[in-house]
């Protein structure tokens, strides 16, 4: 591709403030020089790959990076506390039958939503789309017009006025863009059949690779006026970032407005965005809740929460090998032939969902013991307690496979989301995916107070859950829910969480009712102790989290302690129906308490606050309580904050 940059332009362009400090008029004539430029009506060509066109204009200026393009608006403060609370605005209310959420319906649920403590909607319908590709129901993520608002779901007005509620009541909005494409039948395909190539998912893809500035301009304007018109504060992005920089320019601009957003990517690979949807999910979408995940079962091995360095050694990764003659070989430790060796960090070779690769190095193995006479059809990594897995073939995570000494050499895409916000997820909308057990209830959390508090609410990240999960919802698919991705099988015998019909009469009942009280304990307990539980950022890292040692006849997982020098929070779980007894050794080092500190004040937090007593530093060493059954109300944890007496 080549575009046009004139002599004159350039020494201007250089002279310019940075681009944090223009103001909304400076950067939208800095994006009209450049795209003029790049529309060949200047004297002098230089040859540049595809890409955003201000990308030129602003790698030329302070404060920006002219080896990958312009340095994105830092993350917002106020991003550090989220509680990110995933609405499927069709099925989150129904006024007038299943599938009838409106924006004004979802507007008269805000006080709810405030009094349950949460700071933050996920909004995943908002804009005019099929309303049956997906599973036979209306869904987001079959996009026809990603600009108009669902006339179904109300008027602009009611669009603005459910923002400006949520606002006054401290609630953030983010809205999905569906990054790969529009539906077949899109308007857009038909006024500017330029901007589209191949498909995905059923659908028509965006050319993102091609050299179209006026689709990058349609796309970066329309997301800014959602900001700074609509009142959006964040987009959570699906399928991830195809074009990072059209996002980082989408945040330079609402940051120069005063508007600073968050960016959610599903996959959160790319730079640009904050955090990564899908980094530490409890839950399988096509088997639920991850019972042994290390979040689950010991929180503080989880070092890279803290960004502390994954080490390989730390992790027990499985192997299988697939042959053509339908035969298979697994890793020594279940019983198989082949050894598998871990080194870290590697070369890039492939991307982590593409096989092409994405400038971030991959996690490479040497795996010893294949049969090298036999063809192989298929080998697959994985890591059970994260939730990983790559594979040679197929979809999902991928791998590239080449010759080694003693074996076959193995790469796969880092899963860890580098510098940026951890997030843990309980659920969300892809729960219950094609492939999950007819009849079974896809909500991951299901009346555990243990897995909300200890995996997700009590944890140093950002946390995401679908909404339902609050007070232990009885999963009902709204009536047209098929059980195929495709809409294929019988209507209302899905199980897509995105087709959850929310029935709020539930909450008349005594279990449901009991859970929402507990959720809105943990909540208020989180909100109370921001200190401590936040999501972290990498340069600055303003605690210790600790596992602490355990003492009990029942296996538990293993409590963790979260301190900052000034106080500590400490979490012990108990996913069993049975109530069990436990002795901890808690030491001034988990404290980081001050040389020569003797005495504390131990506060008692679940499932209601007690008032503090003070105990010696001998007699937290020898801590000893009892963590009450999970499943019942104010069961499932013991959670105590731990201070230097005064």
């Amino acid at each position: 591709m080549s575009i046009v940059t004139p002599a004159a332009v350039l020494p201007a362009l250089r002279t310019r403030r940075p681009p944090d400090e223009m103001d909304p008029d400076e950067r939208n004539l800095l994006w009209k020089e450049t795209i003029k430029m790049r529309r060949g009506r200047c004297c002098r060509r230089i040859r540049l790959g595809p890409g955003l066109a201000v990308g030129l204009a602003l790698a030329l200026l302070p404060g920006t990076s002219s080896a990958g393009g312009p340095m994105a608006p830092s993350t917002p403060d106020w991003a550090h506390d989220l509680v990110i609370y995933e609405i499927a605005t069709k099925g989150f209310t129904s006024p007038d039958g299943p599938e009838s959420g409106t924006f004004h319906s979802l507007t008269e649920k805000m006080a709810y939503l405030e009094d349950l403590g949460i700071n933050a909607i996920w909004l995943t319908g908002h804009s005019v789309s099929d309303p049956r590709h997906f599973y036979g129901i209306w869904t987001q993520y079959a996009c026809i017009e990603p600009g108009r608002l669902d006339p179904s779901l109300g008027t602009e007005q009611d669009f603005k006025d459910m923002i400006a509620e949520a606002h006054r009541r401290g609630i953030r909005v983010f809205l999905d863009t569906i990054e790969h494409g529009v539906m077949n039948d899109s308007p857009l395909i038909a006024e500017h059949p330029d901007w589209f190539k191949g498909g995905s998912w059923g659908m028509t893809d965006y050319d993102w690779k091609g050299d179209h500035p006026d689709l990058e301009k349609w796309w970066v304007d329309l997301w800014t006026k959602a900001v700074l018109e609509w009142g959006v504060d964040g987009f959570r992005c699906d399928c991830g970032l195809h074009r990072p920089d059209l996002g980082s320019e989408i945040k330079r601009r609402s940051a120069a407005a005063g508007k600073p957003i968050f960016v959610l990517g599903e996959s959160g690979i790319e730079r640009v965005s904050d955090a990564c949807q899908r980094d530490i999910m409890l839950f399988n979408q096509t088997r639920g809740r991850l019972d042994d995940h290390a979040v689950l079962t010991d929180l503080a091995s989880v070092r890279d929460l803290l960004h502390e360095t994954f080490e390989g050694h730390d992790a027990v990764f499985r192997c299988e090998v697939s042959y053509r003659d339908d035969t298979r070989a697994v890793e020594k430790g279940r019983g198989g032939p082949l050894s598998v060796s871990f080194l870290g960090p590697g070369e890039d070779v492939i991307g982590t969902w593409e096989k092409q690769r994405d400038g971030k190095p991959d996690w490479t193995w040497v795996i010893g013991g294949v049969d090298m006479d036999r063809p192989v059809k298929n080998i697959r990594m994985s890591y059970p307690e994260r939730g990983w897995s790559w594979q040679s073939e197929g979809g999902g995570w991928q791998l590239a496979v080449s010759p080694a000494a003693g074996g076959v050499r193995v790469s796969g895409g880092d899963p860890l989301p580098g510098p940026k916000l951890r997030v843990t997820s309980p659920s969300c909308h892809d729960g219950g995916w094609d492939g999950f057990p007819a009849g079974k209830n896809p909500y991951t959390i299901r009346g555990s107070r243990f897995a909300f508090g200890y995996g997700a609410l009590l944890a140093p990240a950002i946390v995401i859950f679908m909404s339902g999960e609050e007070f232990d919802a009885d999963f009902r698919p709204l009536p047209r829910l098929a059980p195929d991705l495709y809409g294929k099988g019988k209507a209302g015998t899905g199980t897509w969480l995105y087709g959850s019909w929310l029935d709020w009469d539930q909450l008349k009942e005594g279990r449901h009712a009991a859970m929402l009280v507990d959720v809105k304990r943990m909540l208020a307990i989180r909100a109370g102790h921001r200190d401590l539980l936040h999501a972290v950022a990498p340069d600055n890292v303003d605690s210790r989290l600790s596992a602490v040692p355990i003492r009990s006849n029942v296996t538990l997982p293993v409590p963790y302690l979260l301190s900052n020098g000034n106080r500590a929070l400490l979490v012990v779980g108990n996913p069993t129906d049975q109530d069990v007894d436990v002795g901890l050794r808690l030491t001034a080092e988990h404290l980081l308490a001050p040389a020569g500190t003797m005495m504390f004040e131990v506060t008692d937090l679940w499932p209601t606050e007690q008032a503090p007593r003070r105990m010696s530093l001998e007699e937290l060493s020898e801590y000893a309580c009892t963590v009450s059954a999970d499943g019942r109300p104010g069961g499932g944890l013991h959670i105590v904050r731990i201070e230097q007496a005064r």
